[in-house]
């Protein structure tokens, strides 16, 4: 078996997901939920997810980074609320 097949057949996984991401730039949706960067502000303000800042040691800006499964489970929260 060679590298090429071993590549392949990782990314081929349907239920592949990645455990953190970066809020959209403005006016752009993320791809994996499709929601904004103004709604990821607002639902990490309320609680509803988690979200992660890095930056290096001694710098102001950094990247802001969305935990994965707290949207994940926030939508399925929501619903089964409505349901």
């Amino acid at each position: 078996m060679n590298a090429d097949s071993l590549r392949s057949s990782a990314t081929d996984s349907p239920a592949r997901t990645v455990e953190f991401f970066r809020i959209p730039a403005p006016g752009k949706r993320d791809p994996h939920f499709g929601l904004s960067r103004a709604w990821y502000y607002q639902a990490a303000a309320r609680g509803e997810i988690k979200t992660v800042a890095i930056r290096r040691r001694g710098t102001i800006r950094g990247v802001r980074l969305v935990v994965y499964d707290s949207v994940r489970d926030y939508i399925r929260r929501s619903s089964a609320d409505s349901q």
